[in-house]
């Protein structure tokens, strides 16, 4: 008989656990974070589909199946304990525009393709990708040479990539800089960029820095002259 009543007892602490679970740690407030452009049309969606919900079976990947369509680049999802959910959603870090006529198709790092907007309206860099390569995998590349050309304040208006993943870019004063090959790629950036403070390539020409040559000029002292 005692046995039975223990029995009982562990079943109904276990069935008050599980309805503690679901319905005492559901969903009752959801908080907003982040610079991601959401609207708020979305947003009431998406806390209309979380209110009531366990609290422990929201995730990130269900968040963001919610917000498939807008433009989010990382997405955390936070619990605060017993009742709130909290979103962190930021924009995604945009790299380029590929060209479709007079329009765009703005692209962010990983290599996903976001909204159209007008060509004459957007200052990130034209992307002239290979049409046999996925974009994702152009943009390591792509990444690379921003990166660089970012660290020694090389304004760059487009990027040109070969399949086998040669690089030029673009200045807005009218000429190409041919980069290559990524070996030696910062050696060849400042190159180009020496040359293009002087004043040393004319518009609508290539400058062909893909197998670069460096000549070093060394001062000879007058006095190592006399000696000899």
């Amino acid at each position: 008989m005692r046995r039975g009543w223990l029995k009982l007892l562990k079943f109904g602490l276990l069935v008050g656990a599980i309805v503690f679970a679901t319905k005492g740690l559901a969903v009752r407030q959801v908080l907003w974070e982040g610079c991601a452009p959401i609207g708020l049309d979305k947003i009431a969606d998406v806390n209309g589909k979380l209110l009531g919900r366990p609290i422990w079976l929201v995730s990130e990947k269900q968040v963001r199946q919610f917000l498939e369509s807008e433009m989010i680049g990382e997405l955390k999802v936070r619990r605060k304990l017993p009742c709130t959910i909290v979103i962190v959603a930021e924009p995604p870090q945009l790299v380029g525009v590929i060209a479709e006529g007079s329009e765009g198709i703005v692209v962010d790092e990983r290599g996903r393709k976001w909204k159209k907007v007008p060509l004459s309206a957007t200052r990130l860099p034209f992307l002239m990708l290979p049409e046999n390569v996925p974009v994702q995998k152009c943009m390591v590349a792509v990444e690379r040479v921003l990166k660089l050309c970012a660290r020694e304040e090389i304004p760059v208006r487009a990027i040109w990539l070969s399949q086998f993943g040669e690089a030029a870019i673009y200045f807005s004063e009218g000429f190409w800089l041919k980069l290559g090959n990524p070996t030696a790629l910062q050696l060849k950036l400042q190159l180009g960029k020496l040359l293009h403070q002087n004043k040393l390539i004319p518009p609508k020409s290539v400058a062909d820095l893909s197998v670069p040559k460096v000549v070093s000029l060394w001062e000879i002292e007058q006095s190592s002259q006399q000696r000899r």
